[in-house]
């Protein structure tokens, strides 16, 4: 595999933006490489995922091309007061990857994920633009569904989480904390895609045991998407022993992408 950190000016954000990537050695196919893009949490950046994982070898055994951005404090919306990030991640970065990385931008070939604050992302990510992923990897996601911000929103403090509550304010403006129905709701962004009929991106949601509050929160998510007749986006909820930490997200994340097809070559 080859790894390195890019560096670009993105126009959606109106500033030089620092992504990492690692790319397959194998020959290019004709419609470029198969891809995902993978979300760092709240307290990381673009480096997360390669500091503090095997990615990179996980990667290689699929001849898998992982795209890993710096999506600051935004939960990967586009801010109400601040920056674009969904239009960053959506439209300027696979145009970018697809350009420098010869990364495929057909749907059947491209997926997302993250953990934490990523993994919320990479579900409104995925569910805002279903058009785009075949597959999500939602991991350890503990503010789904909605009314979880409206539990946070009490018992948070700054002495707990500095800077918390400013920074839901410029990510969803006067809305937060009751998202609910919003487009910042991945249950009614999931009733939408339902409604249209698809496209359906698949979904792996992992949770650690420990995790007890996002334990009660993903049986909330996995009843509301197996509500769903025949079970269209390919629901696969899992738990084992663990808590928030790299060390569960890095023990599961093959499963996640053996769940998605991205099952090795090598």
């Amino acid at each position: 595999m080859a790894s390195g950190t890019f560096t670009f000016f993105s126009r959606k954000l109106g500033k030089s933006v620092n992504i990492n990537v690692v790319l397959p050695e194998c020959e290019c196919p004709e419609n470029g490489f198969r891809v995902i893009y993978l979300l760092h949490g709240w307290s990381e950046d673009h480096t997360a995922w390669m500091r503090n994982t095997s990615i990179e070898r996980y990667a290689m055994k699929r001849d898998l091309a992982v795209i890993m951005p710096d999506g600051g404090f935004s939960f990967y919306n586009n801010m109400a007061n601040g920056l674009a990030y969904l239009d960053y991640i959506t439209e300027e970065l696979p145009a970018v990857a697809a350009k420098y990385f010869h990364v495929s931008t057909r749907r059947e070939d491209v997926f997302i994920g993250g953990l934490s604050m990523g993994g919320c992302g990479a579900l409104t990510v995925g569910l805002t633009r279903p058009d785009l992923y075949a597959g999500l990897i939602v991991l350890s996601a503990t503010n789904f569904p909605a009314d979880a911000f409206q539990e946070q929103v009490k018992t948070i403090t700054e002495e707990s989480w500095p800077g918390w509550h400013k920074a839901m304010r410029r990510i969803y403006g006067e809305a937060f904390p009751d998202l609910i129905g919003t487009d910042y709701d991945a249950f009614h962004l999931a009733k939408k895609i339902d409604e249209a009929g698809g496209p359906y991106p698949q979904i792996f949601h992992y949770m650690g045991s420990d995790e007890t509050d996002g334990m009660r929160w993903s049986a909330e998510m996995e009843k509301f998407f197996l509500s769903f007749p025949g079970n269209p986006f390919r629901y696969r909820f899992v738990t084992y022993p663990g808590i928030h930490t790299w060390e569960s997200w890095d023990a599961h994340i093959e499963e996640a992408l053996d769940t998605l097809g991205l099952t090795p070559v090598h």
